[in-house]
């Protein structure tokens, strides 16, 4: 599927075979020997297959090639920093359910648990935020308990676009919950730089609507990304920035 998605893709540009070729690619778990080994092993022959994590080509992308650090925040999250020497550290990513804080799904779990624990109270019906994820997964509490058995990440994060959206109607709990993720997305941007002296953007889908929950300091530190990952691949297939190094 792959390769024939990329056939119409090198005619544009004018390259003959496949094997002239010059690929960056970010791809997640590219961190792992195992699976970067598995990749490499199968991957057609080409003037230069440069194979990074996806952290690494949305750092690439937001700073230009330069060295900088990232958080990217969408249905997980994860930080990464690039410095001058071209070594690495990443931090978070440890995936769902024992790490993504700050992101889609952790919001979305947080938020249903605290709907689902009004509900337990037994004191008035839930409203506003509460009663908003409790109709979306279920009206009843069979409906409730299959919407949760079983539920991935993507599941959750669905729910995050319901808490945002009452945060900025002023709903106290949603409000509550959102600024919960941007003190989460605060203690990654730490982890990376404890000075808040390194370059530092926040990519991916919920970036931009957790931008008023962030914590002040935190909201002075970071900048608009120049560019996204995609952006950071080309460059790395160019040889236009730093190839990755492992990140502790």
């Amino acid at each position: 599927m792959i390769l024939g998605a990329l056939a119409p893709v090198l005619d544009d540009r004018g390259i003959p075979h496949l094997r002239d070729a010059r690929f960056g690619l970010g791809l997640a778990g590219a961190n792992s020997a195992g699976l970067r080994a598995a990749f490499l092993a199968v991957a057609p022959s080409a003037a230069a297959v440069n194979l990074a994590t996806d952290a690494h080509t949305a750092v690439l992308g937001a700073h230009g090639g330069a060295p900088g650090a990232v958080i990217a925040v969408g249905t997980g999250s994860v930080g990464y920093r690039l410095h001058a020497d071209g070594s690495a550290k990443l931090v978070g990513g440890w995936g769902f359910p024992v790490g993504d804080e700050g992101s889609g799904a952790w919001l979305g779990r947080r938020a249903i648990g605290c709907a689902l624990r009004v509900l337990d109270d037994g004191g008035p019906p839930p409203e506003g935020l509460h009663r908003a994820l409790l109709d979306h997964c279920g009206p009843d509490r069979d409906a409730l308990l299959a919407w949760l058995h079983g539920a991935p990440s993507a599941k959750y994060a669905e729910l995050a676009p319901i808490v945002l959206e009452h945060a900025g109607r002023g709903d106290p709990a949603a409000m509550a919950l959102a600024r919960d993720a941007g003190r989460e997305i605060d203690r990654l941007a730490l982890a990376l730089d404890r000075s808040r002296r390194a370059p530092l953007a926040l990519t991916g889908g919920l970036a931009a609507p957790l931008t008023p929950y962030l914590p002040a300091e935190l909201a002075g530190w970071v900048r608009p990304p120049l560019g996204d990952a995609l952006d950071g691949a080309l460059l790395l297939a160019m040889g236009e920035a730093p190839e990755e190094k492992p990140a502790p």
